[in-house]
């Protein structure tokens, strides 16, 4: 169970840190065993990616557990996503919605970096809108140093629930509050997350993919859209499901190029730009909603005045062929 789970930790964590900590049985217990009770409790997240952390080659002052989306991110060093933050007296836990720090630190600098954190959160926030249930008042991780790992997740905090381990919720009280959580997550993923909705729409407007006046449902889609062809598990399941040949022209880059060309191809999300439903949570399966195209077609697929959907760019393209 979660609960247990927690108060194992809470128990043993301050004195485990102590001790060595290469092949520690707490320490393998929260890195394997941790992300296994949650997946096997909580059902409704199937799609989603846990993780947990001691530390890397020592303790960290506290540990870690994380929720991923793979649109979003994969690891606890950059994107966005819940995770759960112990203090470093271990005396408490916040499940916040937070962000990953560490990349985006040694691109600028902690100093930049923590700015930049707190402008994301607020960002996140507005897209998010109010909350009944979880506080958007800082965190106090009791950090060492104002640049240690538990000061960087600080800034980064966006909205969350503390709980103390002398009065910790019951398991069914966790479970709610978790997947509360992810609604709150999935729906800042549809509104666009923390990217620049604007930038998106220049980039896409310069690379001849989509032109059009967007409103901001329309620039919140098209954000969606490129996440979800650039989810690389997803991605990388379609190429596994679908082959490596295109779908639409049988292009072979392995037969054109060889071994540079091998198991090369492109993931194309195949629900309609108008169909994505912003504010609905939806699982993407990787063979029914994803088809694989050479680059080519990929870019022809998205100009603007292609048809809307795949069948009829299929149907396009055979008629195209066969007056040729």
């Amino acid at each position: 169970m979660i609960r247990e789970a927690f108060q194992r930790i809470f128990n043993e964590y301050p004195t485990a840190r102590q001790e060595d900590f290469a092949g520690h049985e707490l320490a393998d217990f929260i890195r394997r065993e941790v992300p296994r009770v949650f997946h096997a409790s909580i059902s409704q997240l199937e799609e989603m990616l846990f993780a947990a952390s001691p530390g890397q080659g020592r303790w960290a002052d506290a540990p870690w557990i994380a929720v991923f989306d793979p649109a979003i991110t994969e690891t606890a060093q950059e994107g966005f996503y819940p995770v759960y933050l112990f203090n470093r007296t271990l005396t408490a836990v916040y499940l916040s919605l937070n962000q990953g720090m560490t990349s985006l630190a040694k691109e600028v600098g902690n100093s930049q970096a923590k700015q930049l954190l707190m402008a994301r959160a607020e960002l996140l926030r507005s897209r998010i809108g109010p909350s009944l249930k979880f506080s958007t008042n800082p965190i106090d991780l009791e950090p060492q140093g104002s640049n240690d790992r538990l000061a960087m997740y600080e800034p980064g905090h966006t909205l969350g629930k503390l709980y103390t381990a002398n009065k910790f919720p019951s398991e069914n009280e966790l479970v709610m509050d978790l997947l509360d959580m992810v609604d709150l997550y999935r729906k800042a993923k549809f509104s666009g997350g923390t990217d620049d909705l604007n930038a998106i729409i220049q980039i896409s407007e310069e690379s001849g993919e989509y032109s059009s006046d967007f409103s901001l449902e329309e620039k919140r889609r098209l954000t969606l859209h490129r996440r979800i062809e650039r989810n690389h598990r997803l991605a990388l399941l379609a190429k596994k499901i679908h082959g490596y040949k295109c779908q639409v022209c049988s292009f072979d880059f392995f037969a054109e190029y060889g071994e540079l060309g091998k198991e090369y191809i492109e993931a194309h999300h195949l629900i309609p730009l108008s169909s994505l439903d912003v504010d609905r949570p939806a699982f993407l399966s990787p063979e029914r909603d994803f088809a694989v195209v050479c680059a080519n077609c990929h870019k022809m697929i998205h100009r603007p005045g292609a048809p809307k959907n795949w069948e009829a760019f299929l149907r396009l393209y055979q008629k195209h062929q066969a007056n040729k």
